[in-house]
């Protein structure tokens, strides 16, 4: 009897092991499927990232290598959406400024000459002929020089953050009467220039009707003979098409346009400081890769116009008439930008 006692309580013993057992392994498991369910997968943060000119512009170039960087060095924390045309702003130059500078907007690719409304001695890089031995002065002054980190720190004072420096290149003349190979070519021709005051007055001094327009509204001026002519890089005159209703292209080289990469003060602030690394290697890559490739392509598309247009290129001596004609534009705008800023620039009164 005592053995029959004994052999139920250890049975009994061995029952209560196994299903103390089991409930654990059971408690093991519903807790690590707990975990599982509350552990989702974060969700990205999208960058909104505005550009000024359309998807076929060079400048993709350098939208597409910082939106690379940013995703494959952040393991995929923060995706960049890329917005042509200056779409998030409707194609409104200034407005899209605005946007960047009160953190709408997260990212942007723009043109210095369209931040000049908010600072006027930003007009130092478009001032005309400043570069005088091409784009070895531009890399001299800008990108390698004291010009480039003084006009980063102007546009820092906006609250945003400059994260490389990429270029939309040397503006060149467009127009449907004539070739221009003097001031007095340029008499009363009706030229398009951007919205800024010291072009408005350059193309005064040389004699020409300026007329100050949105660029969006170029192309069908230009065919419409509301306007002569316009004046753009490479890059932008083909991107848009305007070699298709202009006759006549002149290589002046006169007047150089960099654009910025930027943050918005209100992403550049919550980023840490790994991220903020990453931000900046991003950006000075995306500016060299955006600048070769802009450069590689200048002859490839004067070779391109010179099928649609008759183009000339002026001798030294033709250029040497403009400077002197441009020469008053200078003293208009010592005072506007600071001698101080121009000898960062290489120019002295």
């Amino acid at each position: 009897m005592k053995k029959l006692v004994s052999t139920l309580l250890c049975l009994l013993l061995i029952t209560g092991l196994l299903a103390g057992c089991g409930g654990s392994q059971g408690s093991s498991q519903s807790t690590q499927g707990s975990t599982e369910a509350t552990q989702a997968p974060v969700k990205a943060i999208d960058l909104k990232m505005n550009v000024t000119t359309s998807d076929a512009s060079v400048w993709m170039v350098g939208a597409k290598e910082f939106k690379r960087i940013i995703e494959e060095k952040t393991n995929g924390k923060y995706t960049v959406s890329i917005f042509p045309n200056e779409q998030l702003s409707g194609g409104d130059l200034q407005k899209g400024t605005e946007m960047l500078f009160t953190g709408i907007t997260d990212l942007d690719m723009r043109s210095v000459i369209n931040m000049t409304g908010f600072d006027s001695r930003l007009t130092v890089t478009s001032m005309p002929w400043l570069f005088t031995k091409g784009y070895d002065s531009v890399d001299e002054i800008l990108f390698d020089g004291e010009g480039g980190k003084m006009l980063a720190s102007m546009i820092e004072e906006k609250g945003v953050k400059v994260l490389g420096m990429g270029e939309n290149g040397f503006r060149q003349l467009t127009n449907n009467a004539r070739p221009i190979h003097a001031p007095a070519d340029l008499a009363r021709l009706k030229i398009r220039t951007p919205p800024i005051a010291m072009y408005v007055e350059l193309y005064k001094l040389f004699g020409a009707d300026p007329t100050a327009m949105n660029f969006g509204e170029v192309f069908t001026s230009l065919q419409q003979g509301t306007i002569d002519g316009q004046e753009n890089p490479y890059d932008t005159i083909r991107s848009a098409k305007i070699q298709e209703v202009q006759k006549y292209m002149t290589i002046w080289n006169y007047s150089y346009d960099p654009f910025m990469i930027m943050s918005s003060g209100k992403l550049w602030n919550s980023l840490t400081d790994e991220e903020k690394e990453i931000f900046l290697e991003a950006g000075k890559a995306a500016g060299a890769a955006q600048v070769k490739a802009s450069r590689e392509k200048d002859a490839e598309i004067i070779e391109e116009f010179s099928k649609i247009m008759e183009i000339n290129e002026l001798t030294p001596e033709e250029v040497a008439a403009f400077q002197a004609a441009a020469a008053p534009i200078y003293e208009m705008y010592k005072d506007t930008i600071g001698e101080e800023i121009f000898a960062a620039f290489g120019y002295k009164f």
